[in-house]
């Protein structure tokens, strides 16, 4: 029971500290290796890198006495097992693999079976991870994998180290239930992960459109203004968009059709957007209102081609109803952020100041702080 025991509690949070870490490397990973590197290392090789390291210490543990051949092996196979079914590239697994062969040499005092052994059991490895969709397809896929390479695991440590069979299966059985929970682990920390990520969608998106919400706005346009005043980005511009007689388009066709004239707008400006050598991010800040971010030190004249290049561009689009096709015109305002915006909405009003003047004038048209088109 000692024996059972000390393998289950160690290899139990051994796993579970695995799995969380390799979240955490596969998150951060890469930038924070940019910060120390100077230079992008992609996260798939910082995660080879780190497991190559976990098997090699626990291979010293084991050299230097400092821990029992159960719970280095239990310790090693669960690594082994777990990052082969998750690892989405066959190099790295391959890179992975060969270095924890290299790691057993002298390989049981030059035993040749052993090594052999030990290389087919490496190669198994190599069919979980090609298989590995297939095992993830369904839970009884899972449990059938786990069951059958544990006990070729654990089958090949009792010929190699002389293990007792009954201790074996034991130790097997135990290995088995702590694995099974490792992965209910992992699919929990991936079920939370990908809550938090439609989370963060929904608050920085609109639920109509698709486009970047009020609150993303705000949050990046906040961002982009304290970055300006301070002279770390170059000219920001920021665009107020209105779709002309929209409330005559929901009058007429009702609100559905203007549901779908709102999201057919959204497609074709952020298509035409992703064209612009700029960064320039669409945001839906109100009913038929939009509010683009034009970044990367565009000047007032290039900031004013882009958009009437959309608004010319609308000349050639039409959104398709059940009745007709409607054709749609924009009225914009565009200004600069300067270094005299000491507040957000100082910079917001002079943009809704020249779209109002856009629309005064007649609609379809842009305007800056300079000139009208």
């Amino acid at each position: 029971m000692t024996l059972l025991g000390n393998t289950f509690f160690w290899t139990f949070f051994f796993m579970i500290g695995f799995i969380a870490s390799l979240e955490i490397l596969e998150d951060v990973g890469p930038q924070f290796a940019e910060r120390i590197f100077k230079h992008k290392i992609d996260a798939i090789w910082l995660i080879v890198g780190y497991v190559i390291l976990i098997i090699l210490f626990i291979r010293l543990l084991r050299l230097f006495g400092t821990t029992y051949t159960w719970t280095a092996n239990a310790l090693r196979n669960g690594a082994l097992i777990y990052i082969s079914t998750k690892l989405d590239h066959p190099k790295g697994l391959q890179v992975l693999l060969g270095a924890t062969f290299l790691s057993f040499w002298p390989y049981w005092h030059f035993n040749i079976w052993s090594a052999l052994g030990f290389a087919g059991t490496l190669g198994l490895l190599l069919l979980l991870q090609y298989w590995r969709h297939w095992i993830h397809q369904k839970n009884w896929h899972l449990c059938l994998t786990l069951v059958v390479t544990s006990v070729i695991f654990w089958s090949f440590d009792m010929l190699s180290y002389g293990y007792a069979l009954d201790e074996t299966i034991g130790v097997t059985s135990c290995f088995i239930v702590v694995m099974l929970l490792a992965h209910s682990y992992d699919h929990l920390l991936r079920y939370r992960k990908q809550q938090t990520h439609e989370l963060v969608y929904d608050t920085q998106h609109d639920a109509l459109t698709g486009s970047r919400s009020l609150k993303k706005f705000t949050s990046d346009f906040s961002r982009y203004h304290h970055l300006s005043l301070k002279g770390q980005v170059p000219a920001v511009h920021l665009v107020m968009i209105d779709i002309d007689h929209f409330k005559q388009i929901n009058d007429t066709y009702g609100h559905l059709i203007g549901n779908d004239v709102l999201q057919a707008f959204v497609q074709n400006c952020e298509g035409y957007l992703d064209t612009i050598p700029f960064p320039c991010t669409l945001y839906r800040t109100g009913g038929e209102e939009f509010s683009i971010i034009i970044a990367g030190g565009a000047t007032e004249r290039e900031a004013q081609q882009i958009i009437a290049g959309y608004r010319m561009q609308l000349k050639q689009f039409f959104v398709k109803t059940p009745t007709q096709n409607i054709q749609i015109t924009v009225s914009a305002g565009i200004t600069k952020i300067t270094a005299k915006d000491a507040e957000n909405k100082a910079v917001i009003a002079r943009a809704d100041a020249n779209l109002y003047q856009a629309k005064r004038a007649g609609r379809n048209r842009v305007v800056t702080d300079t000139e009208t088109s």
